[in-house]
């Protein structure tokens, strides 16, 4: 079986539909209880291959082979809804259940499908709406602040509006009076901006360890020849005679790891990002004993207690042994995600009352 390797569900549904080729997206739309995998989540299925999982063992088994059965039935719906209990039935002990959505994608799709990877890429929040009813497959996208809400139904535009950043971004609303069925799905961005200070070799380790996980990497050096020819996608190399300024530059929210081969210049990026209140992370590679010097300078020039709070050093979790390279980045990317699962987790689950049973 070919199995799309870092490449995103949206970019291999386009790809197939270039080629002549339907395929199957599977959503994990709903889910009850304990499950492999969150609701959102997503699998694109076509004929000898698979791109993503919707947690492995019976459950994608299951539907990757009622995908495949969809591909060999024209007359399939373009868009349906499937049940699991993930129980003995499936030989899964999670326990829980999931509502899986199967859409099948053809030349019709592309135009959504194109839509998707646009939002997406540009980082915008929007909600994308999946009628189940007549009109099966059809999809709305509506941007927090479009006028398009008016033509959507109460229940579900209420679904859609108090869905929180950190919460499930999936899933079904049922209408009580039986007119409607639909999906409401959360396109927000998929990545978080880190901005990495320094080519050496943690540095390498880092974007090494961040491959595949949810983060957009600016990576700042002011050295000639120190970056890899062969740059991941989701890292952009900035080759600059002044990495501080380009801790002004960053968007809100930003992640900063400090890890120069220059102690002044460390010190200087550090206090550009001290001096910024909208900051998600700073973490300075180094030992106790450099924070406690660094953090006597920061106070010399004038920054306040509070704010020294915020700096990281040593970075990583507590407790990993080992200075290697590899060893470091894995502490780091660990905390990193630690930390990005704390953020979303403080937004609080959905208190939205979602219609009709799902299950």
């Amino acid at each position: 079986m070919n199995v799309a390797g870092h490449q995103k569900w949206v970019h291999a549904a386009l790809d197939l539909i270039d080629r002549g080729e339907s395929c199957v997206l599977v959503t994990v739309a709903q889910t009850r209880g304990s499950t492999p995998r969150e609701a959102g989540t997503k699998m694109l299925v076509w004929s000898d291959g698979i791109a993503g999982t919707v947690g492995g063992g019976h459950l994608e088994f299951k539907a990757i082979a009622t995908a495949r059965a969809l591909l060999g039935h024209a007359d399939a719906p373009l868009a349906q809804i499937g049940h699991f209990s993930l129980g003995p039935q499936l030989a899964q002990c999670c326990g829980g259940g999931a509502a899986l959505l199967f859409e099948t994608l053809s030349g019709r799709a592309t135009s959504w499908l194109r839509t998707w990877a646009e939002m997406e890429s540009a980082g915008t929040e929007c909600v994308v709406i999946t009628n189940l009813g007549s009109d099966a497959g059809a999809k709305t996208f509506v941007e927090p602040s479009s006028p398009l809400w008016s033509c959507v139904p109460a229940a579900v535009a209420e679904r859609a509006k108090s869905t929180p950043a950190g919460g499930d971004r999936c899933a079904i609303v049922e209408m009580r009076d039986g007119s409607g069925c639909y999906v409401v799905e959360r396109i927000r961005p998929l990545f978080d901006h880190l901005y990495l200070f320094g080519a050496g070799h943690v540095g390498k380790a880092v974007v090494r360890a961040l491959q595949g996980l949810p983060f957009r990497i600016s990576w700042i050096d002011g050295r000639d020849d120190v970056f890899p020819d062969d740059l991941p996608p989701h890292v952009r190399a900035v080759q600059t005679a002044a990495p501080p300024r380009e801790v002004d530059t960053a968007p809100a929210g930003t992640f900063f790891l400090v890890m120069t081969h220059s102690h002044p210049l460390d010190l200087e990026i550090c206090a550009r990002a001290l001096q910024r209140n909208d900051v998600a992370y700073l973490g300075l590679i180094g030992s106790e004993t450099k924070r406690a010097r660094f953090a006597g300078r920061l106070r010399a020039i004038g920054i306040p207690p509070q704010a020294l709070a915020r700096l990281t050093c040593p970075i990583g979790i507590p407790g990993i042994a080992g200075k290697a390279p590899a060893v470091i980045a894995a502490s780091v990317a660990a905390q990193l995600l630690i930390i990005v699962g704390r953020r979303q987790q403080a937004t609080g689950p959905s208190t939205a009352r979602v219609l009709g049973s799902g299950f």
